[in-house]
């Protein structure tokens, strides 16, 4: 089971320490303690740096010339390396981002590192989430590259499905890509379609009105519909995020009329941004003639390993 891990690193891999390394680690399970997550205004930075790292069980040393250049960065090294002298008990994972020597205090202990100056490299990536206890069902950079293109095609505000099969942990994804489109100040409302409130289409127009941040009561068929534009008309943009989409292929009770409903906000206002998530691709999921078969719909896959 994944543990608290603190990350050790040079702000010169702050990029890819935040961007890559913390969201696949807290997509396996783990709690990353991290400077920029943690300190205070106010009080003193090496009191709140040890605690930080005292506060875990794992030290993630990011190692690169910067990082052995910096006495803040040596000082969490040796820090960590005293809590596992000889790393005997696993509690040290050296990890080269950037190309540089051991240090002298790690290499004599000759411990495997993990090297990962090829981001791509899914053995490598595979070692050092074994030694963080995580897993993500599939391989790191499988992972990581179905979030790339999903933020992507979304920021672009362009609709695009995800296609789930075996293990993968999808889940946090979609909640890591909700957290990047609102750093770009582009939310992400989410819709589960396994909540039993759904099941009719009244209390599926009202779980997406409530997504995009409505409190108003949704009105009984058919004039839920008009609702649904009327709050979409009100916004530039609008981004879902539709959990379990193979459902519809079960409801038929949701009727063309809902279907014809967003088929106009997606293609013809262009006001409402859909991410789907199924197991099937979504044409299978939908009849030919069907008013949403037609959409411009990207496809990612991500597979479990």
């Amino acid at each position: 089971m994944a543990g608290d891990i603190f990350v050790s690193y040079s702000h010169r891999q702050g990029e890819w320490v935040w961007d890559r390394l913390l969201p696949v680690l807290e997509a396996g399970g783990a709690t990353v303690h991290i400077d920029r997550e943690r300190f205070t205004a106010g009080k003193a930075v090496l009191p709140q740096m040890d605690a930080v790292q005292d506060a875990a069980a794992i030290s993630l040393l990011v190692l690169s010339p910067e990082y052995l250049g910096s006495d803040y960065c040596r000082r969490e090294m040796l820090r960590a390396l005293a809590s596992d002298p000889g790393f005997r008990s696993g509690r040290v994972i050296p990890v080269l981002r950037t190309a540089c020597p051991l240090p002298a205090e790690i290499a004599a202990s000759e411990p495997l590192h993990v090297s990962l100056l090829d981001d791509a490299n899914a053995e490598q990536w595979q070692r050092l989430l074994q030694a963080c206890a995580v897993t993500l069902g599939t391989t790191a950079p499988a992972w990581l590259e179905a979030r790339q293109v999903l933020r992507r095609t979304l920021l672009r505000k362009q609709s695009v499905n995800l296609v789930v099969s075996g293990g993968a942990l999808w889940r946090p994804l979609i909640a890591q890509l909700r957290r990047d489109l609102a750093a770009q100040n582009q939310q992400m409302g989410i819709v589960d379609l396994e909540k039993g409130s759904t099941v009719p289409r009244r209390g599926l127009v009202a779980e997406m009105l409530a997504a995009l941040g409505s409190t108003l009561p949704v009105p009984r068929e058919p004039e839920d519909l008009a609702e649904l534009d009327r709050v979409l008309a009100t916004r530039p943009f609008s981004c879902l995020a539709i959990k379990h989409f193979d459902l519809v292929a079960h409801r038929p009770h949701y009727g063309i009329d809902l279907f014809s409903a967003l088929r106009h906000q997606l293609m013809e206002t262009r006001r409402l941004v859909l991410l789907v998530h199924s197991r099937a691709p979504f044409a299978a999921l939908l009849p030919r003639e069907h008013p949403l078969s037609a959409i411009d719909l990207q496809t990612v896959e991500l597979s479990g390993c």
